[in-house]
């Protein structure tokens, strides 16, 4: 598999309030050190620039986490409410494709 790059990013589900992406497996989610490049939220902000919120730490509301070596869904909420339908789904282990849907 070739290394991740700014622009393939793939996107799994788009709506007004989730993004799930296909974290590639040697990408780090976020990070605050200066010499990281390449992220995630480099990716998104990237790809979707208009949906970068300044008011968060990295820009994007990052649902949960996978670590750096691990590709797999990512969810990322777009908006404040989304962000705490996810968070109460994910802390009783109930948030899957379907109940993103009806967020």
């Amino acid at each position: 598999m070739e290394p991740g790059s700014i622009d393939n990013l793939s996107i799994l589900y788009q709506s007004s309030d989730f993004i799930v992406v296909n974290k590639h497996w040697d990408v780090r989610i976020d990070s605050k050190m200066w010499y990281e490049k390449l992220t995630l939220q480099s990716q998104l902000k990237y790809r979707f620039p208009e949906l970068a919120d300044p008011d968060t730490c990295y820009g994007f509301r990052f649902c949960h986490q996978l670590d750096f070596s691990t590709s797999g869904a990512l969810c990322v909420a777009l908006n404040k409410t989304a962000a705490g339908s996810a968070y109460k789904g994910f802390s009783v282990r109930r948030c899957g494709a379907a109940d993103i849907r009806t967020i």
